[in-house]
């Protein structure tokens, strides 16, 4: 839903423009030819590197800074072990299961017993849903490093070079002069 505050002259975007790595804290689609974006970071990280210069044209979807990523992809790869040593367990948990199953069937356990493995199955597989999800999240996440131009433009200033740590979310980093 757009919104503008005309004292800040912040402005979001509505509907389908969809910005990896990047908060978009001014435009306006109604506006003329000389709308300021104003770019922010939606993570803390120190920018890494910088692809473009101070009056620089610049188009949508190019690639403006990336901040230090090697958090994001450490995490990712502790959740990606957990997701796998959670998929080990959840095979673990089958087998038993069907040899519980195969058990009882046979009247050599009790109800107990194979309902014992069937709880431990279900949590197995609940973990392994968790586990999934968590990376699924985390992934969504670490793209946020890589700042994309939302606009074609000219980029009028920018507040956060090579070197910069940004340690709020939504720092504005840079400001684009749109077409």
């Amino acid at each position: 839903m757009p919104y503008l505050n005309k004292k800040s002259n912040f402005v979001s975007v509505k509907g389908s423009l969809l910005i990896i790595g990047l908060m978009v804290t001014s435009m306006s689609h109604a506006v003329a030819a000389s709308t300021s974006v104003k770019i922010g970071s939606l993570v803390s990280g120190q920018v890494t590197k910088v692809f473009i210069e101070e009056g620089q044209t610049v188009k949508q979807g190019q690639k403006l800074l990336n901040l230090d990523g090697s958090r994001y992809q450490a995490k990712l790869a502790l959740l990606n072990a957990q997701k796998k040593v959670a998929k080990l367990d959840l095979d673990d948990a089958k087998i038993e299961l069907d040899q519980a199953l195969d058990l009882y069937d046979r009247t050599v356990t009790s109800k107990r017993t194979r309902d014992a493995s069937q709880l431990r199955y279900d949590l197995a597989r609940a973990n392994y849903e968790k586990a999934k999800a968590e990376v699924a999240v985390h992934q969504a996440w670490s793209k946020y490093v890589y700042i994309k131009s939302p606009v074609n433009g000219k980029v009028s200033k920018i507040f956060a070079p090579a070197g910069t740590t940004v340690y709020k979310e939504n720092t504005i980093m840079l400001e684009i002069e749109a077409e």
